[in-house]
């Protein structure tokens, strides 16, 4: 009898200490210092895997894990650290993208016309706006791809691909946009 009637606050206690467990873990993240619960305190001196700036800064410039834990997780699991070819394609992409605004731009001052209907309407309404939504957008797309990279696109092709075609297709409108400039003006 005396077993049953120290259940509900045995249960209490494990959902109090729960509760208590996650904030304090959120609390412990986010300022880099223990909570004030003794127990929690005790326990979290001990944690090796405690989070900090300084961290998340150690982390960003010398990433641990590059590969993942089991196999098969080289498809489904988000690593801190990419080969370099996914940092160049990135960047070239984003290059690529402000080098085409420009362009395009120059074009039309010399007399040329927009196609994107989408992208002709930001121009006419403001060319900062076009700039801000052209490069914008593919630094995000392109971040975001670089993200998934390791991930298999529609269960398909690697993601990485599609970074590399986006690169291709970039390569041949600059050199169309060149041809234009070559040929019109």
């Amino acid at each position: 009898m005396g077993h049953h009637s120290l259940q509900p606050q045995r249960e209490r206690e494990v959902v109090e200490t729960a509760r208590t467990s996650v904030w304090g873990r959120w609390f412990q993240r986010l300022t880099g210092q223990v909570p004030c619960d003794p127990v929690l305190a005790e326990r979290r001196l001990n944690e090796r895997r405690s989070h900090s700036f300084w961290s998340f800064t150690y982390g960003s410039f010398r990433p641990r894990r590059r590969h993942g834990r089991r196999d098969g997780d080289h498809e489904r699991v988000f690593l801190d650290w990419h080969e370099p070819r996914v940092l160049y394609l990135v960047l070239a992409v984003v290059l690529m993208s402000c080098t085409d605004a420009l362009f395009t731009l120059n074009l039309l001052a010399s007399g040329a016309q927009e196609i994107n209907v989408v992208m002709n309407a930001l121009i006419t309404h403001d060319v900062r706006t076009f700039l801000a939504v052209k490069i914008g957008s593919t630094g995000l797309s392109a971040v975001l791809l670089a993200v998934v990279a390791r991930r298999q696109f529609m269960g398909v092709f690697p993601v990485v691909r599609l970074l590399q075609l986006f690169c291709a297709g970039y390569v041949v409108l600059l050199v169309y946009e060149v041809w234009m400039f070559v040929t019109y003006f």
